[in-house]
């Protein structure tokens, strides 16, 4: 009796530190193709919002179209937003995210997101009806005052006079005036991609949780928690919304400020990919990132990937450069999780070194236990 031949779909994040998403699937399905020969391999990379977001939509036909934006630090930067039909695709990250500060330097009290701002401007010229800002990544905790800034809003001090566009000026802003904001705005959708679901203040909000891997200091991050609060106020917002305070309080900014809506990363990337259609007919699913831990299954792509299989009675296979829990995967379905770590004899600089090479192995492996299972 002949069988079809086999169908699988890789759709694996980035390998942080080693390879983008790109790289680390195609080695995945040269493996798989390896191994299976006559097998459909089918690709869909996959994101959260975060660094690297862009980069998928761009290779699912999103087109990049360079734009002259601000860095982090307001230095001039040129980059690339993506533009579909009536739709524009921002990724903050790639704007004025952390990748980009000169040097790696955190600058918590400084950085802005005046250059999101810029992005968006950018995005209208192009006479969208709907733009969506992937928001992981920031460099800043200014809850969108430069972003807002860069728009057409004007904040100002107790003086009135007009503050700088970063947590610094936040900690001094008294007013804010919304209605100097570009007025193509009103006829534009503005959709949040956020990776994380944190409110906007307190213990689990932008400041205490993410100030510190922005470079803020202990009191610094208290005082940017209250000015958040300020701020809050002055926009009409209600700061425990969760995912306002994403990207460092951005937000909030898009929700009241621009009057836009927050909407989970993964799920979002993942129909803009067409994930589900991909999904028809295939005998396996192979996920993966770097580390795969305790936080894997929430909010990251590679768990929405789990879901959606599990739902469709596909199984899965996990392969991420280190494997530190495996908690909650038996009821998800996954039918096999390897490490890169442990083809690299626990070598970790050899098992980010050699990623690519070692993904493929990994794919080959998967690919012969798959042909192994059929009749």
């Amino acid at each position: 009796m002949t069988h079809p031949p086999s169908c699988v779909l890789v759709a694996a994040d980035k390998f942080k530190g080693s390879l983008d998403g790109a790289t680390a699937n195609a080695a995945i399905a040269r493996g798989l193709q390896s191994a299976l020969p006559d097998a459909e391999v089918r690709v869909r990379g996959v994101a959260d919002g975060g660094d690297g977001t862009l980069a998928v939509l761009l290779d699912n036909g999103f087109e990049a179209v360079p734009v002259d934006v601000a860095g982090p630090t307001l230095l001039p930067r040129r980059s690339v937003i993506g533009h579909r039909g009536d739709e524009a695709f921002v990724e903050l990250a790639e704007i004025c995210g952390i990748v980009q500060l000169p040097g790696k330097r955190l600058d918590g009290m400084h950085a802005s997101t005046w250059g999101l701002g810029l992005a968006v401007r950018a995005a209208l010229d192009l006479g969208v009806r709907r733009i969506h800002l992937a928001i992981g990544g920031s460099a800043s905790t200014d809850g969108g005052l430069g972003l807002l800034a860069a728009l057409g809003a004007v904040a100002t001090d107790a003086d009135g006079e007009l503050v700088t566009h970063d947590a610094a000026g936040l900690l001094k802003v008294t007013d804010v005036d919304l209605s100097g904001l570009d007025q193509r705005l009103t006829d534009v959708e503005i959709i949040a991609v956020t990776d994380v679901r944190n409110p906007l203040t307190g213990p689990d909000g932008a400041a205490h949780v993410y100030g510190p891997q922005k470079g803020l200091t202990p009191e610094q991050i208290l005082a940017v928690d209250a000015a958040m609060a300020r701020w809050s106020d002055l926009l009409g917002n209600d700061p425990n919304v969760p995912g306002t305070g994403a990207a460092g309080g951005v937000g909030a900014g898009i929700l009241s400020g621009l009057q836009g809506r927050l909407t989970p990363g993964a799920p979002f990337v993942l129909d803009a990919v067409g994930f589900d259609r991909a999904l028809a007919g295939a005998e396996l699913v192979v996920t993966g990132e770097g580390s795969w831990d305790e936080q894997s299954l929430h909010g990251k792509a590679p768990a929405e990937v789990l879901r959606r299989a599990h739902a469709a009675g596909v199984p899965t296979a996990i392969v991420a450069g280190r494997v530190a829990s495996r908690e909650g995967l038996d009821l998800l379905g996954v039918s096999s999780v390897s490490a890169l770590i442990d083809l690299a004899d626990g070598d970790a600089s050899r098992a980010m070194g050699e990623a690519e090479a070692l993904l493929e192995r990994a794919g080959a492996e998967l690919g012969r236990e798959l042909a192994q299972k059929r009749p």
